[in-house]
This record gives structure tokens, sequence and C-alpha cells, in this order.
């Protein structure tokens, strides 16, 4: 087999807060890998700051050493790496039958504009809202706007453990709750979460927390949702038990970008039809908007791009 290793910078169009990490642009690797036939196949390996703990020297150090061949033990691997990994060594595994994965829209930014995006959009039914970024009033003020916009629409909130429990409280209460699908980590401790939901009647969703590699799930009312990003989760073995445990609870799954490049995009869409069918699911990778049009952006432009990336290691 044949290897290729490429870093990218990915220019936002205008800076983006990721949990305290203000970035200007998104840099990852590329593996290539060309089998015998002579078919290239591609994976991503992109540690989000803010959020993995591997950053991407660290990551770019211990691939060098897996292509190498100098780190055989896959207990030692980065999420980021191992997830890429499971991509290259699934990559001839086609879902059986086509499946259509509902994809919901991303709306951030300030409230005025992020309400005439919702519009531009046709008002669609479901919508990720992230909020925790602005003061909770301003939050409240937006939420129910949209919810005067479009009285069918569900929102699913993102607060990405950014509260603590008396703003998540004062949230709750402000809101038209009969419209809120589900929230995603309102505070950054998960008993405070629960204790929440269950004073509040309001479904949760599990996301940060699910990337504790030691974090074992027990069953609550209020948990909705299972948010997954297998970039800072890592290996299918991991992925496929949540899954699992989806299915055996009746709990909606996401399968969520970490704003990866159109390649890494590609293998969400992939995962998510692999287990379509198991439970309900639906895609949240509605994050190429936020880049300046340019390479690995566009999936029809991937080989071409490519070769315009650097290559930091080859085997040929």
């Amino acid at each position: 087999m044949k290897y290729q290793l490429f870093l990218y910078h990915l220019p936002f169009i205008r800076p983006i807060d990721f949990n305290g990490q203000v970035l200007t642009e998104r840099s990852g690797l590329i593996i290539e890998s060309q089998d015998r036939q002579g078919c290239l196949h591609y994976a991503e390996i992109a540690p989000l700051p803010g959020f993995s703990h591997e950053s991407l020297t660290e990551v770019l150090d211990q691939t060098t050493r897996v292509l190498n061949n100098k780190l055989q033990d896959k207990n030692q691997l980065y999420p980021s790496l191992q997830f890429a990994l499971d991509c290259l060594a699934n990559k001839q595994s086609q879902p059986k039958t086509e499946f259509s994965v509902d994809t919901i829209p991303l709306l951030q930014g300030d409230n005025q504009p992020l309400l005439l995006q919702y519009q531009k959009l046709n008002q669609p039914p479901k919508i990720k809202l992230k909020v925790g970024r602005q003061k909770v009033v301003q939050d409240i003020e937006l939420f129910n706007q949209l919810c005067l916009l479009n009285p069918q629409l569900l929102i699913r909130c993102d607060a990405n453990q950014t509260w603590n429990k008396q703003q998540a409280a004062q949230f709750f209460k402000g809101i038209n709750k009969l419209q809120l699908d589900y929230i995603e980590e309102p505070t950054a401790n998960h008993n405070d979460n629960l204790q929440l939901a269950d004073l509040y009647n309001i479904g949760i969703a599990l996301d940060e927390t699910l990337q504790n590699s030691e974090f074992n799930y027990q069953v609550h009312r209020c948990i909705k949702a299972l948010v997954l990003k297998p970039m800072l989760i890592g290996s299918r073995a991991r992925l496929d038990t949540f899954i699992n445990i989806a299915k055996k609870e009746k709990l909606q799954v996401s399968i969520s970008s970490s704003f990866e490049s159109v390649i890494g995009l590609l293998q969400l869409k992939k995962l998510a039809c692999s287990y379509a069918g198991e439970c309900q699911l639906s895609l949240g990778i509605d994050t190429l908007k936020y880049f300046q049009q340019g390479l690995l952006t566009d999936k029809n432009n991937i080989n071409h791009d490519i070769n315009k990336l650097e290559c930091l290691w080859t085997n040929h």
C-alpha cells in the first residue's frame, strides 16, 4: 500500500470561537492511500482546538510513526487518528441499501443576521442553534423570536457546557420549552444537567460527555439524544457501542462534524449510511458554509485540491 500525508489550512469567512480559542482557519491532515489497483482513498485527521485533547503537532508525530510501522498499539492512538485509520480500513464497505439521512441546518452568530438566515433557508422544521456565546437574555430572545417565525419549529440547542447551573435555569425558564427538541450539555457537570432536565422537564443530548473514554452510559428519562463527533470520540468500535445504546433505548443520534474539510464530511456521510435504519439518525454537517470557498470545500475537486497541498510524508 502506498501512502502520502498532506497538511491543509482552510480559512474561515470570519473568526470562530471554539470553546475560548478563536480561530481564523482550520488546520488538519489528509492521508492518501493507493491500493494495488491504483485507486486512491482519503481520510482526514483534524483535532479540534478547544475540544480535542491532542494537538495537530502531536497527532502529526503519531501519524508518521504509524505510517512508518513504529507504533503498533492501537490503544495509544489519538481519537482523530484512530477514526481516520478506521475509515481507511472500512473504505470498501458500502451500505447495501441507500438511505436518506436528514441534515440539520446549523445557525450561529448575532441575533438579527441569524433570524434573516433562518428565513432565507425557507424556515426549515428543525435547526441546531448555538447558545451560550452571548448573554442568556439574548439567547432567550433569539430562541423565542425563532419560535414566533415558525410555531412548528423544533430547535436543538448546543451550549457546549458554557453555562453554570443558574444560567441554564434562567434559559429554561425563559424559553418556549414546547419548541425545544433537546439541548446539548448546558453545563459541564453531567449530574447538574440531569437535575436541570428533571426540574424543567426538557430533553438533553450528550455530546462532550461521550468524548470521555471512561464515561459509561446510565439510562435517564430525560436523555433524548446522543451527539457523536467521530473526530473527537475516535474508534469505530466505540461509535458502534453508542449506536447500540441508542437502538436499545430508542434515542435520537446526530452524527456531527468538528468543522472538517469536505473529505471529513464525506467520511461522516458514509458512516451515517452504515448506521441508517438502526436508530433515528440525522447529520450535523452544515459547516462548509463557514469556510472561504477554495481548497477542500467541493467534493468534485478533491483530487485536484490534494495536489496543491503540502506533502509532509510519503513512502513512494
